[in-house]
């Protein structure tokens, strides 16, 4: 490997990367938009990538769909004309889907742990069963 010179060691490396967050894209709601806002600023900046968005979008777009859907049933009640309401059906799809984009998203923290992990070893110590203990137990 060749030697540096003095004055290329003295230099400093001035290209330094910024990564800014993710905005909002525009025809969100303002719900929609905060909702962004909150998930994008509880991760690293560079967290999300290009392909990441749209399922962001969908995500947050859900999100305030399923908490219409939970406001009219509150109005409403559960029962609409002796039968379930609507919108209950479409609250427990629009769960499953949050459910699904998070873990698509690895927005979870059970989604970003691996569990052979080091720092979950520890944590499952007390799960192993008597025969897969070190000791002799006796």
């Amino acid at each position: 490997m060749a030697r540096r010179s003095a004055a290329s060691l003295s230099v400093v490396a001035t290209s330094i990367a910024i990564t800014r967050r993710p905005k909002p894209p525009a025809e969100l709601s303002p719900e929609a938009a905060k909702h962004w806002r909150t998930v994008c600023n509880s991760l690293p900046a560079d967290y999300f990538t290009e392909g990441d968005l749209p399922l962001l979008h969908a995500l947050v777009t859900a999100t305030q769909q399923k908490a219409l859907c939970d406001a009219r049933v509150a109005q409403d009640g559960p029962i609409l004309e002796g039968k379930a309401h609507p919108a209950l059906k479409l609250s427990a799809q629009l769960a499953g889907t949050l459910a699904t984009l998070s873990g698509k998203l690895r927005l979870c923290r059970s989604t970003r742990t691996r569990p052979d992990s080091a720092k979950l070893q520890g944590a499952h110590t007390a799960l192993r069963r008597p025969w897969e203990s070190d000791d002799e137990g006796f």
